[in-house]
């Protein structure tokens, strides 16, 4: 059973996750609603602003809805099992928020259709970043040498300490040290001992593939301003590869300490006192580095090349281009980054994504198993 403690923990996850996922659709172009273009002069007009309101309303009810499914679920069950339901939930808003994306587009599009409003075309160059005459828009793969550094010295302690290893021990324990249930023990194996290097290099990959996406994004200049404009995106590129490398990090670092916790009876319960503040805390930094790059005006990045409606799909939510060699392109709304779903490494990008996340998920079920 969950205690009080552990339940606000978890409840907390979920409604700063929930927070998150809401507010992000409202950051970007100003000049875009939900996809649709609209002049800079009414980006604050009352009906726009309506819009964006009924987003937060609708994702409201859906997090609520969630929420009392979920929460009456773990109530009474382990924080183990807790944190899989919870990543669960946390999965499903993603979807249940393109649907409220969908619901808000199609206001305004209705909008649209009675201002008529007439945007001229953005006609600015698109150029890729030089890493020999610029800065580096993202970190560098050997950036992430720190990960793999922690996952080895992770890998040699188990090995040193082979011998010291019980044969049989227990997967997670309360605080008080006793067990979660009887049945939930393991015994010495390869993989039973390196359980948590596997998840390392599952969340090292994934974050080093996010990390390349991002650096790879297309960039358009200005002609107005075009070394301002470049200087920016590089600026703005950095701040995500930075919040991304600093995060894995963390990520691994805890699942080193989770193995430590686990194998070698370090006296506190992991779980509880690192897993949620670390999740906590990875998306308070999320948060942040919206509000910081809306605050510096870094978010109103465009792409003018791919801001045709005809190029994108499902909604205005998947952009499709054949005749567009990018593969990486900016978002419509948000922040962040899409693929090019027209292009054979763009679905390939999607589909390894999807499937990092897959396997990551089934990692975790199974540590519960």
């Amino acid at each position: 059973m969950m205690t009080n403690g552990t339940f606000i923990a978890v409840a907390s996850l979920y409604f700063v996750q929930a927070l998150l996922i809401v507010v992000q659709n409202f950051f970007g172009p100003r000049t875009l609603l939900f996809g649709v273009a609209i002049p800079p002069d009414e980006a604050q007009d009352p009906a726009v602003r309506r819009i964006r309101v009924q987003y937060a309303i609708v994702m409201g009810i859906f997090v609520l809805v969630v929420a009392a499914a979920c929460f009456l679920w773990i109530r009474h069950r382990d924080a183990a099992h807790a944190l899989v339901y919870v990543l669960i939930a946390l999965f499903l808003l993603f979807p249940l928020s393109g649907i409220a994306v969908a619901i808000c587009r199609q206001s305004a599009l209705r909008l649209n259709a009675i201002r008529d409003w007439q945007v001229p075309v953005d006609n600015r160059r698109v150029a890729s970043i030089s890493n020999r005459r610029h800065r580096a828009p993202a970190f560098g793969l050997p950036w992430f040498g720190a990960h793999l550094a922690v996952i080895a010295v992770c890998v040699v302690i188990a090995i040193a300490k082979w011998g010291d290893i019980p044969d049989y021990f227990a997967i997670h324990r309360y605080a008080d040290r006793m067990p979660d249930w009887y049945r939930w023990y393991s015994t010495k194996s390869l993989s039973s001992v390196f359980y948590e290097n596997f998840g390392q290099l599952i969340v090292t990959g994934l974050f080093m593939l996010l990390n390349l996406l991002n650096g790879r994004a297309r960039t358009s200049l200005d002609p107005a301003d075009p070394e301002g404009s470049l200087q920016k995106q590089i600026r703005y590129k950095r701040i995500h590869s930075s919040t991304i490398w600093g995060i894995s990090l963390a990520a691994t670092v805890f699942l080193g300490l989770f193995q430590a916790g686990r194998l070698y009876s370090i006296q506190f319960d992991l779980w509880i006192h690192l897993a949620f503040p670390l999740m906590l805390t990875a998306d308070l930094l999320l948060l942040g580095m919206f509000v910081y790059l809306r605050v510096r005006g870094l978010d109103q990045q465009r792409d003018a090349p791919s801001q045709g409606d005809r190029y994108w799909r499902t909604m205005g939510m998947i952009y499709s281009n054949p005749e567009d060699p990018a593969i990486i392109v900016p978002k419509r709304y948000g922040i962040g980054w899409t693929v090019n779903m027209a292009r054979p490494m763009g679905r390939l990008t999607i589909a390894t994504i999807a499937g990092v996340f897959i396997v990551l998920l089934v990692w975790t079920w199974l540590l519960t198993e």
